[in-house]
């Protein structure tokens, strides 16, 4: 008997614990390597934007030549990849604005690997050798991210850092 005075409660064995299959694991390995794979290949191009990079100090900068790198940012290539590049802005230091300076420098890359990147040009035929106020570019970068057909269009806005004399010391993106 007890300590409660009641009886003593029957014996009953530890139940099993219910039977587990075999293959779960490497079926939920497999979906989530499956979750990965699609998430890296559809997902990932349609969200990060190829990334432009542009020199942050030149010795001898010059507002009319400016070279930019074109980086891809996801393991998918980019194809048909074109960009343009237009004088937006030009102040001379006096606070004229130079109005035919809009000479668009083009070019054409046809595929920049996942993870890589590849250098452009932004040139302009116009040249003034007075000092300036402001310089701005605008890069338009025209790209098909794998596997989606759909062409995308990004518009960068790249400004010059000019010093106190007006000669451009390096380049920002806006």
């Amino acid at each position: 008997m007890w300590r409660s005075g009641g009886i003593e409660p029957e014996f009953q064995p530890p139940k099993d614990p219910a039977s587990r299959s075999r293959f779960r694991g490497p079926y939920r390995v497999l979906a989530i390597v499956a979750v990965a794979f699609v998430t890296v290949v559809f997902i990932f191009p349609i969200v990060f934007d190829p990334r432009i990079e542009v020199p942050a100090e030149v010795q001898f900068g010059s507002p009319f030549s400016m070279a930019v790198q074109i980086s891809n940012q996801n393991v998918t290539p980019l194809t048909n990849v074109e960009y343009g590049c237009e004088i937006s802005k030009l102040t001379l230091a006096n606070g004229s604005a130079v109005r035919n300076a809009k000479i668009l420098v083009r070019g054409a890359i046809r595929k920049i690997p996942g993870r890589r990147a590849i250098a452009a040009r932004c040139e302009s035929a116009y040249v003034v050798n007075a000092p300036l106020k402001a310089a701005e570019y605008k890069l338009t970068l025209t790209y098909r991210s794998y596997p989606w057909p759909r062409l995308r269009t990004s518009v960068y806005r790249i400004a010059a850092r000019i010093d106190s004399t007006g000669q451009v010391t390096g380049w920002r993106l806006n």
